[in-house]
């Protein structure tokens, strides 16, 4: 028998996910919830020709987009088949065995996964039970082993980093040598970014995904955004074709239709007013989020896990319960649109009356 590397053999990974969600309502895995409207899906699919399937994909005019809406040079940017293989590719091109991993937590599993893969040690770093950062305490495990500090922003909490508190971390992890990546998944639901100072540190690199505001999830479009001199050794490690022809196809197509992806925002705000007011009226602790997705608490006496499985028996995915630090026995909600977020809470209400 061939064995495989020790470091991959201790790994754990789920099963593989066999789930039929379609015929479901999707508000488990923080993608878009609602379908494209048939006018704007075959507008979509029209941008795609058999050639797009029989050719390897021409990626540089998506590039040229990308560069056009993002105001940054050709060499910032680095497309990758979904933020989580720009964020592997880092780990390839940067972290050793028994370099330090600070990860702040909760926080996309992949960081975690990928520091195991790598031999990595981990040094973990938790939000505050009122999701708050400390960064204080976040800098002061800043060391001369640290190699790599992992924040999102927003975070997997909802949360939010002052871009003055960012600016710290980075010049604290700049002073030991160490690379911030600041993955921006959830950015158009929070407009700050820290794009502008990709050229003021070269210490920093961005993670961004078409899977979220974007509402791509199926097409694997990630970017990785930073100086010059990381893209380049960034670049060493990529696939031969960093996306497929037919996303970046439609990747453009979205870039020049940036109305979509504004209309979806729009909407997931109008639902999370939705669900801000309507748990609240319920007793529900709810937490404020700047992203596409919503944390909440059950009222004593109502347990959430046979909340969740009443969603179930009435086609609703939810997330949860989650028992780790900073939650207790939380559960979360993609947010959908209104219509989507009132189903919810009609659910929600029967399961309170008749239990």
């Amino acid at each position: 028998m061939i064995k495989p590397k020790e470091l991959v053999s201790k790994m754990w990974r789920p099963a593989p996910d066999d789930s039929s969600r379609s015929d479901f309502f999707r508000f488990e895995r923080n993608e878009r919830t609602t379908l494209y409207k048939e006018k704007e899906f075959n507008e979509i699919i029209s941008t795609i020709s058999s050639y797009d399937l029989v050719a390897y994909g021409e990626l540089e005019p998506f590039y040229k987009k990308i560069i056009e809406w993002l105001n940054i040079d050709r060499s910032n940017l680095l497309l990758t088949s979904g933020s989580d293989a720009g964020i592997k590719s880092i780990y390839e091109t940067y972290i050793t065995e028994d370099d330090e991993v600070l990860i702040t937590l909760p926080n996309y599993a992949m960081f975690s996964v990928y520091a195991d893969m790598f031999g990595a040690k981990k040094i973990n770093h938790y939000y505050e039970k009122d999701l708050t950062l400390n960064v204080d305490q976040l800098i002061h495990k800043i060391n001369s082993k640290t190699k790599l500090v992992v924040i999102s922003n927003p975070g997997h909490t909802g949360a939010v980093i002052a871009e003055s508190e960012l600016v710290v971390v980075i010049e604290k992890a700049g002073l030991n040598k160490s690379l911030v990546l600041i993955d921006e998944a959830y950015h158009h639901f929070y407009p700050e970014t820290m794009i502008d100072y990709i050229d003021r540190f070269e210490n920093i690199v961005l993670t961004r995904t078409f899977s979220k505001a974007f509402g791509l999830a199926s097409l694997r479009i990630g970017l990785l955004i930073g100086c010059k001199k990381i893209i380049n050794e960034l670049y060493k490690v990529k696939l031969v074709h960093e996306i497929t022809g037919v996303a970046a196809k439609i990747g453009g197509y979205f870039v020049d239709h940036m109305d979509l992806v504004d209309q979806y925002v729009n909407e997931v705000n109008q639902g999370k007013n939705v669900l801000y007011k309507r748990l609240g009226k319920t007793g529900f602790e709810v937490l404020k989020s700047e992203t596409n997705f919503v944390f909440f608490k059950t009222t004593v006496g109502v347990s959430p896990t046979n909340l969740k499985q009443y969603l179930e028996e009435n086609c609703i995915f939810i997330k949860g319960p989650f028992s780790k630090h900073p939650f207790d026995n939380h559960l979360r909600i993609t947010v959908g649109d209104e219509e989507q977020m009132n189903i919810f809470c009609d659910t929600l209400d029967n399961f309170l009356i008749n239990n």
